[in-house]
């Protein structure tokens, strides 16, 4: 091999690379909509009120579960005892986190709700439930095939 040989395959290699390099940045640019929350400075003015409810959940020492089977999302929830508790209100936010605007929101029952996905993947099930006036929430990813 000749040297002018040598020079040209570090140059098709080196060139390669920053080819790649140019369209990965230029679909992460294209793709990310900048938005990771709304509304952030007033979140993170609120944040110790967040912490001090999650404390307050938490020495509930109540357990609740999220179930998705067969097309149907079911909630239940239980004291320190495993004793089930009476929801009186329970709603469910769906997000999906890779794809903005196809977020929604389903009251649940005590019985299983069925609940329709706009598209297959990953999803962010978040459940406010309230029992005797008190708030527990709860949050759940599933993955659909």
């Amino acid at each position: 091999m000749t040297g002018r040989r040598v020079w040209w395959y570090f140059a098709a290699f080196f060139g390669f690379i920053a080819a790649v390099n140019a369209v990965m940045v230029t679909l992460a640019i294209r793709t990310h909509s900048g938005i990771v929350t709304e509304h952030p400075y007033e979140k993170g003015l609120a944040y110790n009120a967040v912490v001090a409810a999650e404390e307050k959940q938490e020495a509930l020492g109540w357990k609740g579960r999220i179930d998705y089977q067969r097309g149907a999302l079911q909630f239940t929830l239980r004291d320190q005892q495993n004793k089930p508790l009476t929801v009186e209100k329970a709603t469910a936010t769906i997000t999906r986190p890779t794809q903005p605007g196809i977020d929604f929101t389903v009251e649940l029952t005590g019985e299983a709700t069925p609940v329709t996905f706009p598209t297959n993947g990953l999803w962010e099930v978040r459940v406010d439930a309230a029992h005797a006036g008190v708030h527990f929430q709860q949050s759940k990813r599933i993955v659909l095939p």
